[in-house]
């Protein structure tokens, strides 16, 4: 995650044009479940196939759908990018073959914005926001899935079929319409719809090309295998290589890179759920770039390679020196060692880390990286949990606003508030205001910082607001106290504290 500049607050989202209403939330359903129709062939168990149209592209979609769980596989130039809901829980996998939750990633990326309405959703759920006035009157329905963020669905008062449906992820709105209905697959649904998040480059026109029903077994919906993942290698012979890194006075360390024979400077970051380039790096370094996506035929970093690399092209601020992000991808298939004090970055195979982790002198903490970052168990004083994400990116340390409501009493006795007016910081994907505090020691097991500076969020009124959904986290300003070692393929961090 990138941090930016302070700016003003604005007015809480939502769609325009919404007024109240005199109808219930039980007559819209009830009129919406009339026109949709009676589905007798078992369409909870079906095959589907799409066709995406952007620009000059045409993508082909399939789609499994099995209960609750889906998922989709989009094909693009070859390589095969994934999404899906297993078990409750909402993943997202790119053509490197690597998967994630999404529940901490702020905001989707061009190609996996499928509609959601496309796979249902609860009654209990939603409720009933107002509706839109002529020319096409609609009735509003806010849908807060568990785990998931808000979409406000808009019900045609004369059809009753659901026409459009919007989601806000922090500055990007994505607004999803539907038409030619018909009642060709069992139920009366769209054949086609066209999605766009404001940038014509990333819109998408979808057909229905078709429906089968019929049993659909759990592996058709279930994460990729992890025998598809492709990461980045070590030589042969070599356990262990230094990266050409530099410590820069922002707290950020940045790499140097080849992209397909060409150099550039990537930061190193534990908090970004990708391999990423700067969009304008991408279309020099990287050809084409479609839905947000390209391939680079190799990249080089230090000693290690990969050829045929799946990363994401997206604009961001950390200005024309910067190329890309070494995000989530880069941290598998090795342990990546971070050593602040002797400002070095060094990859090992798990067998050449493996003595770092059995030393005594370091602490060993269990690292959940189902999310793409690592949370890890931590406490503030007597305010302890488990998600707390370590970034490498984010220069300075902030709480979330539910870990401070689970722990008011404690930062009022024991924390000290000082003297500074809120600042609201703007990451990649949309906004925060914090208030400074300096509070408690912070613990990692035995290890600890004493007296920390924090950024304690509370509630913005600023339209382009992210709910961050984990505890806290954790920057370079607490990290540089550290050397690190990250195993994500074992889920585990190691740490020594040095003082730095």
């Amino acid at each position: 995650m990138l941090l930016g500049v302070p700016r003003a607050a604005r007015a809480d989202w939502r769609p325009a044009g919404i007024r109240p209403t005199t109808a219930t939330l039980g007559d819209v359903l009830a009129f919406h479940a009339k026109a949709v129709g009676e589905d007798p062939s078992g369409h909870d168990n079906r095959r589907e196939g799409w066709t995406y149209t952007n620009g000059t592209h045409q993508l082909p979609v399939e789609v499994a759908v099995r209960g609750d769980d889906f998922r989709i596989d989009v094909m693009l130039d070859g390589a095969a990018y994934t999404a899906g809901r297993f078990g409750g829980a909402r993943w997202r996998g790119d053509a490197n073959g690597i998967v994630h939750g999404t529940q901490a990633d702020l905001q989707s990326d061009a190609i996996d914005r499928f509609p959601d309405i496309l796979f249902g959703f609860r009654p209990q759920d939603c409720e009933l926001a107002g509706e839109t006035a002529s020319p096409h009157p609609a009735w509003v329905i806010a849908d807060r899935p568990a785990g998931d963020r808000m979409h406000w669905l808009f019900f045609d008062q004369g059809s009753g079929l659901i026409v459009k449906s919007i989601l806000r992820e922090g500055k990007v709105v994505e607004t999803t319409v539907f038409d030619r209905f018909d009642a060709s697959f069992g139920i009366v649904r769209a054949r086609h719809w066209h999605l766009s998040d404001g940038d014509r480059a990333d819109d998408i026109d979808a057909i229905l090309d078709g429906v089968s029903t019929g049993n659909v077994p759990v592996a058709a919906v279930a994460f990729p295998s992890t025998s598809a993942q492709r990461v980045f290698r070590l030589p042969d012979g070599n356990e262990r290589v230094t990266l050409p890194a530099h410590f820069l006075r922002s707290g950020h360390i940045a790499v140097d890179v080849d992209v397909d024979g060409r150099s550039g400077r990537f930061i190193l970051d534990t908090g970004t759920a990708s391999i990423t380039l700067n969009s304008g790096a991408a279309e020099r370094l990287a050809g084409g770039v479609v839905l947000q996506h390209a391939t680079v035929a190799k990249m080089s970093v230090g000693a290690l390679s990969m050829d045929n690399v799946s990363v994401l092209a997206i604009p961001f601020g950390l200005g024309p020196a910067v190329s890309g992000i070494l995000g989530y991808d880069f941290f598998f298939g090795h342990v990546v060692h971070i050593d602040y004090r002797g400002q070095r970055v060094e990859v090992l195979s798990h067998e050449a880390a493996q003595a770092a982790f059995a030393d005594p002198a370091v602490t060993v903490i269990a690292a959940n990286v189902d999310q793409g970052l690592p949370l890890v168990h931590a406490a503030i004083g007597l305010a302890a949990a488990d998600d707390f994400a370590l970034d490498t990116a984010s220069p300075h340390f902030y709480v979330m606003q539910p870990f401070a409501q689970r722990y008011g009493a404690e930062i009022a006795a024991h924390w000290t508030r000082i003297p500074s007016p809120p600042q609201t910081i703007e990451y990649v994907e949309g906004a925060i205001e914090v208030v400074p505090y300096q509070a408690a020691d912070l613990y990692f097991g035995p290890l600890h910082v004493r007296r920390v500076d924090v950024g304690v969020e509370v509630p913005t009124r600023r339209g382009d607001a992210i709910a961050i959904p984990f505890d806290a986290i954790i920057g370079t300003d607490i990290l540089q106290h550290f050397e690190l070692w990250f195993d994500y393929d074992n889920g585990r961090v190691a740490m020594r504290y040095t003082g730095a």
